[in-house]
């Protein structure tokens, strides 16, 4: 079964809840501050050393290298001061006394307490909030995902504690998964015109429902029983619009869905954290709770790119709402396991911050703070670091090429590899701390989705529309290769360039550094095309198969009808 991926059983709950304890003590931690502390200070030598006449090589690679690190190195350090102060809990007096009250007098609101009354009793309990009662509506977007993922999120969500509807947002007018909601007791919202994507699909069930809060919930995350509980405590205060939860994958199990998952974990558990200190923690779609009026006061989710959630977060900021984010693992979903839903995925998410980064630049915002301003511009701009990776990917082979370099050949190699390691050197030794290890695979596709960013910010420009469709979602046999031709390209010419340094090394018995780089570089993009291949074959060999089974389960069916005739 698909879905039995997100499943998950008591101790692996355990598991989570005890890692999420560990990261925010790791957070609050002195050595936390120590290693940032060093990692900033790192950065500025390193981008005072740049900046030396005394140091500068040829003037195009220079150029290019300032550029292109002091972009990374500026972000970087924006990065660590968000992370810094997260170390706040966004939880104080008033949301637990909220809590408390949450299911009226009668019922102790209590973990221990909730999980030992039935399932069915506990999810019909009124919610208060400020000693009234209010409504929650639970919202499942669907467009052709797999009716056992639906429904096993359905389920989850028609199950969390406290009175609500859960209602299958379906954009796939499947008359299947109609039939589906119907049998497990949920409400079945299908629109007749499929305009404006997920956002259209929201703002038409809001005109179809009344709750006065709603959940979202994208079709392959499940949910855990206290996500009402955890959440609507926070809206009390009234000028919160929002709260949003973390996305966690439980099928981490390839290349692709391992390196993904642990990229959104480092940002889930370090980065948005630290954006509620500035009010500029933002939506991402899923796994969050929304006040209805503060929705209704911006004229509905925004609707005009494909990325709805940053926008809607940011025209609330924008009208003086308030966000909270809370480090809680409360819904259980899918990263992408295969190249091309990454390739989708990311190309979506870059797109829509660039959108933003290019027609709505929050630094000349006048409505948003300055620390929001600043946060904001940080996210947008994130997806540049595709220019500056493959601006640093060129300089290798433009030495190899053409003898020339960024750095003065006459500095020792030791001494701009111990200034350069001082700023990246620290970021891998606050992630390994932090997350209690550090992913390869992570920093391999990283590198490797520079094209993609790079087509996204073109596509932003000239306001080129991509289709959009489930994670994971197959449907017949589509090559990964359709979707990494220009790092195919790359591979190719990082590999030609290679052997020609080598051959030039030994032709003029002259090293340089520049051809261990290229040869770097040359692996981790090989190696990205050797997973492509393996997935290639998995997926020829997985069509080949259902082609087989359904040639199968259709002959019956003829030899019935030949018989008949």
């Amino acid at each position: 079964m698909i879905s039995a991926l997100l499943k998950m059983t008591t101790s692996s709950k355990k598991s989570i809840r005890t890692t999420a304890g560990q990261l925010e003590k790791q957070l609050t931690s002195p050595t936390v501050t120590f290693i940032l502390a060093s990692a900033t200070l790192g950065a500025i030598i390193y981008m005072v050393f740049l900046l030396q006449p005394a140091y500068r090589g040829d003037l195009l690679p220079y150029l290019m290298v300032i550029v292109a690190e002091l972009f990374l190195i500026c972000h970087g350090i924006v990065s660590f001061w968000t992370i810094l102060s997260g170390r706040i809990n966004p939880r104080h007096f008033h949301y637990h006394h909220a809590q408390d009250k949450l299911f009226g007098k009668k019922v102790k609101a209590e973990r221990s307490v909730l999980r030992s009354m039935p399932v069915e009793t506990v999810r019909k309990l009124k919610l208060y909030l400020r000693g009234k009662q209010v409504s929650v509506d639970v919202f499942i977007p669907v467009y052709g995902e797999p009716i056992e993922e639906v429904q096993e999120t359905a389920i989850a969500a028609r199950d969390m504690y406290g009175a609500h509807t859960t209602y299958i947002l379906d954009d796939g007018k499947s008359d299947a998964i109609k039939l589906m909601a119907s049998k497990i007791g949920v409400g079945y919202i299908r629109r007749p015109i499929n305009n404006h994507a997920k956002a259209g699909n929201i703002n038409y069930a809001l005109s179809q429902t009344s709750g006065q809060y709603f959940v979202i919930l994208d079709a392959d995350f499940v949910a855990d029983k206290t996500f009402i509980y955890e959440t609507l405590p926070f809206f009390e205060n009234e000028s919160i619009a929002f709260v949003q939860t973390p996305q966690y994958y439980s099928n981490q199990n390839n290349f692709v869905s391992t390196a993904a998952g642990f990229m959104q974990h480092v940002f889930y558990s370090l980065v948005q954290v630290g954006k509620n200190r500035f009010n500029a923690a933002f939506c991402v779609g899923t796994n969050v709770m929304f006040r209805r009026s503060s929705i209704d006061a911006i004229g509905g989710i925004y609707f005009k790119s494909k990325s709805e959630d940053i926008w809607t977060s940011l025209v609330l900021h924008e009208h003086g709402f308030r966000s909270v984010y809370i480090n809680k693992v409360l819904a259980i979903g899918k990263t992408p396991e295969t190249i091309k839903a990454y390739s989708k995925q990311q190309l979506r998410w870059a797109t829509g911050s660039f959108e933003i980064f290019l027609r709505h630049n929050p630094a000349f915002n006048k409505k948003l703070t300055v620390d929001q301003k600043i946060q904001y511009f940080a996210t947008t701009a994130f997806y540049f670091n595709g220019f500056a990776v493959a601006t640093l990917l060129l300089l290798p082979a433009l030495q190899i090429f053409f003898n020339i370099t960024p750095i003065a050949l006459d500095i020792p190699f030791y001494q701009w590899a111990l200034l350069y390691s001082g700023f990246y050197v620290t970021q891998i030794i606050l992630s390994m701390y932090t997350m209690g290890g550090l992913k390869v695979e992570t920093l391999m596709l990283s590198a490797a989705s520079f094209p993609i960013y790079i087509k996204a910010f073109f596509n932003a420009l000239t306001k080129r529309d991509e289709s959009w469709q489930a994670t994971n979602r197959v449907d017949s046999y589509d090559s990964p290769f359709n979707y990494i031709r220009m790092q195919t390209y790359i591979f190719i010419f990082l590999l030609l360039t290679t052997i020609i340094g080598v051959w030039k090394t030994i032709y003029t018995n002259e090293f340089s550094v520049s051809i261990a780089w290229c040869a770097l570089n040359t692996y981790i993009f090989g190696y990205f095309i050797a997973v492509a291949l393996r997935e290639s074959s998995q997926m020829r060999r997985s069509n080949k198969n259902r082609r087989a089974t359904n040639k199968r389960s259709n002959r019956p069916l003829l030899v019935k009808k030949e018989a008949t005739t």
